[in-house]
């Protein structure tokens, strides 16, 4: 074989290990999508012709103001809600209902109050992934509570848990199903601000576990919160008919420092943008 065979070859390897790497696969397609509901006055449509593309491994934020169709997008996804029109497409399949290749956090943690910690994991996790040994589902379960530091407290009731114990649960919950898409919505809304801010970085902590192989889609109002974990920032316009505003991207290298970041001048421009879509503009005149 010659050396310049030898060459394109190795070219060929190098090529196919850094394709997806360079140019990672859609996790997410929503194409054209539009969601009505029939309401006392009539139809009601929450979000109209919304098209947007995520790839695998990144993470993107939707924010807007309340009633803007976020959790209503964020719905699709999950598959708890069925578009009125167009399709939503998880690794390339269309969703159809809810599945284990999407774990989903809410702001109201989702606990079963009457199961201890470790038994809320478990019974994901048996559910999820049947074709797996009782061994290797407590072996999930261990590792995953480990992972967000309260192995210590899994015999423990909800109700004895603190508000970030319990999303630190329900956190863990969806990870160790493993699923290849996360959705989070408004997760970290009810804790205060040092508690989120730790939220935040053990968030980070468990995607850098996984490899950054999992996409994850995240609702918030925050939008120093939405800066810190993703990569685009998707702006929603006002409803009803909601569509997107803009698509912001966050070039800002990872890992990223909280107390850093702030002082970031791209920071600080991404967050002067995104409030300027936020805040409607208004004249003197329309004050009373």
């Amino acid at each position: 074989m010659s050396n310049t065979t030898i060459s394109t070859s190795n070219h060929a390897v190098a090529d196919a290990i850094l394709e997806p790497i360079l140019n990672p696969a859609n996790a997410i397609e929503i194409e054209n999508v539009t969601v009505s509901f029939k309401a006392s006055k009539g139809i009601y449509t929450a979000v109209q012709d919304i098209s947007l593309t995520v790839k695998k491994g990144e993470i993107v934020s939707l924010i807007g103001h309340s009633g803007c169709g976020k959790s209503t997008l964020m719905g699709t996804i999950s598959g708890m809600v069925k578009p009125t029109a167009g399709t939503v497409k998880a690794n390339g399949n269309v969703i159809t209902n809810p599945g284990p290749d999407r774990g989903i956090v809410f702001q109201n943690y989702s606990l079963l109050p009457w199961l201890t910690v470790y038994k809320n994991i478990y019974e994901a996790v048996d559910a999820a992934l049947r074709n797996k040994s009782t061994a290797e589902k407590k072996e999930l379960v261990e590792a995953n509570l480990k992972m967000v530091n309260l192995w210590q407290h899994k015999d423990k009731l909800p109700g004895h848990l603190s508000g970030g114990m319990k999303q630190r649960v329900a956190i863990a919950r969806a990870f160790a199903i493993n699923p290849s898409i996360l959705l989070l919505d408004e997760p970290f809304g009810a804790l205060d601000a040092l508690t989120k801010s730790n939220m935040h970085v053990e968030l980070l902590k468990l995607w850098n576990l996984d490899n950054r192989e999992k996409t994850i889609v995240m609702v918030t109002h925050d939008v120093e919160e939405a800066i810190f974990l993703s990569d685009r920032v998707v702006v929603m316009n006002n409803g009803p008919a909601a569509t997107i505003k803009e698509i912001v991207d966050v070039p800002l290298p990872r890992p990223r420092n909280k107390k850093e970041i702030v002082h970031n001048e791209a920071y600080m421009s991404i967050h002067d943008k995104l409030l300027s879509l936020l805040i409607d503009k208004f004249s003197i005149n329309d004050i009373h």
